[in-house]
């Protein structure tokens, strides 16, 4: 996907207010790769229970007879993608999770969904303005998604689970947030997709150099990885 198609498409999730307009927002960034549902919600430290999950969604456009089931039968304590999630900070195909943890009962797990048409998808974790663990998933029936392709999702999805739980958040300056000007130039080279090699050359700063403005941008914008951080500073308004 073109970088400025991606940023305008980036720009509709940050401005979405609503679950609708969130979630159509996201879908049509997904929607390029065969996503074409998604679901997110909160989780706790450990695997939920199934009433609790389901009290916890943020935002869904999922079938709603395999979602209802989903929890009715308590499918969310088999899931090999849920447990994957509570310990990973990047997204990842469902299909890699399940081949990383076989069992029967994945197997009839995935075949059911498949039967609603979500044969495969990426599971990407997220967390709230709060810190709070998080999961948001997207499905379809023929998904095509590279490493690269599942990068882009994650900042795309971590603007919508900010979205959703802070539509009404203002914005704020690079000085408003205690950010130097190299550390604001390293903000915008990330966005860019760049690594921290790319960054130093463009730069000319030492690449050990633009590894500590990276940790300190993560520490005063409140992020987890790379992903996060570019949410965040996209939310915050120091990206466009």
């Amino acid at each position: 996907m073109h970088h400025d198609t991606f940023m305008q498409l980036l720009e509709h999730i940050r401005d979405a207010s609503e679950e609708t307009a969130i979630c159509d927002s996201l879908l049509r960034i997904a929607a390029r790769y065969g996503l074409t549902h998604v679901l997110c919600g909160v989780l706790p430290g450990q695997v939920p229970a199934a009433p609790a999950a389901q009290a916890q969604i943020l935002f869904n456009r999922w079938p709603d007879e395999w979602l209802l089931r989903y929890f009715d039968e308590g499918h969310v304590h088999e899931d090999p993608v849920i447990h994957r999630v509570l310990v990973s900070c990047y997204g990842f195909r469902w299909s890699d999770a399940i081949a990383g943890a076989p069992s029967p009962a994945a197997d009839r797990l995935f075949g059911a969904a498949r039967e609603h048409g979500l044969a495969d998808g990426v599971a990407i974790p997220v967390f709230t303005a709060g810190g709070t663990r998080g999961s948001l998933s997207l499905g379809g029936a023929r998904v095509e998604l590279t490493d690269r392709d599942i990068a882009m999702l994650e900042i795309a999805a971590g603007l919508a689970v900010d979205s959703a739980g802070s539509a009404t958040q203002h914005r704020k300056t690079a000085r408003d947030l205690g950010l130097t000007p190299r550390e604001y130039d390293c903000l915008r080279w990330t966005a860019e997709g760049k690594t921290d090699r790319d960054i130093a050359t463009l730069t000319g700063l030492a690449v050990r150099t633009v590894e500590d403005h990276g940790a300190s941008l993560r520490r005063k914008l409140n992020a987890v990885n790379r992903a996060h951080l570019v949410t965040r500073g996209f939310r915050a308004g120091l990206l466009r």
